[in-house]
Order: structure tokens, then sequence, then C-alpha cells
């Protein structure tokens, strides 16, 4: 067996030879054989993915945007409350608590909302079964 690092033979009473080129010509000839190998420039294969694959790329990309789309809209909620006239209004500015309220009330109530529908649900199927 050989390869381009050397090979390591078990030999009796758990002594071990090591074969690694240590000439400098074997070394040089081996690393011009690599670099011409890695000059050359790679194929690329089209792949060709089956309808199962497509479609599981699809709800992939999908799930994606719907993240994204959520993400950006929560942003968007988050500058709307907050924005006023005279600007970003921060924790320490008089009046932003009311702000922070409303924030809080806009995006706990639907949340709260769609978890009592969700338990409901649950509740009624554990019923009929």
């Amino acid at each position: 067996m050989k390869t381009d690092l050397g090979v390591v033979k078990a030999g009796a009473d758990n002594k071990v030879e090591v074969d690694i080129p240590t000439k400098d010509e074997d070394i040089d000839h081996e690393y011009d054989r690599v670099l011409k190998i890695l000059a050359k420039p790679r194929t690329e294969q089209k792949q060709k993915r089956d309808a199962a694959t497509k479609q599981e790329d699809y709800y992939k990309s999908f799930r994606t945007r719907v993240v994204l789309a959520w993400l950006i809209t929560n942003l968007g909620l988050i500058i709307g409350i907050l924005h006023t006239s005279s600007g970003i209004q921060g924790i320490s500015v008089e009046g932003s608590a009311s702000t922070a309220n409303v924030y809080l009330t806009i995006s706990t109530f639907p949340r709260q909302f769609t978890f009592s529908v969700t338990d409901t649900g649950q509740f009624c199927g554990v019923l009929l079964d």
C-alpha cells in the first residue's frame, strides 16, 4: 500500500515501521504532482433533482420566506409603534412606558387568542377520544 503521506506497518512485539518519503526529490515530485492536479479546473456535473427533492426544496424555501416575512413585519410593527414625530422614544423618555404598553398589547393579545383557540381544540379532541 502506498499513500502520499507514507505508510505505518505494524511489526512484531508491538513495534511499528513508518515509511515516509525523506528525499527532497521525492517530496518535490509529489508536491509538483499534487499542484498539477489542483491546477486543473474541476468539471461541474449537472445535477438532476427528482420530483420529491424539488418539492422538498420548495417547502424549505417557502418556510424561509414565511419566517423572513414574519421578522420584517415584526420589525415594521416595532418601528411603527415606537416611532413618533420627535424620533424613536427610548426607555428614559417620558411617555415611552405607554408606547411600550401599546406594543405589548398589540403583540400579546393575538398570541393569547391563538393559544386559546389551540387549547380549546386540543381539549375538544381529548373529550371526543
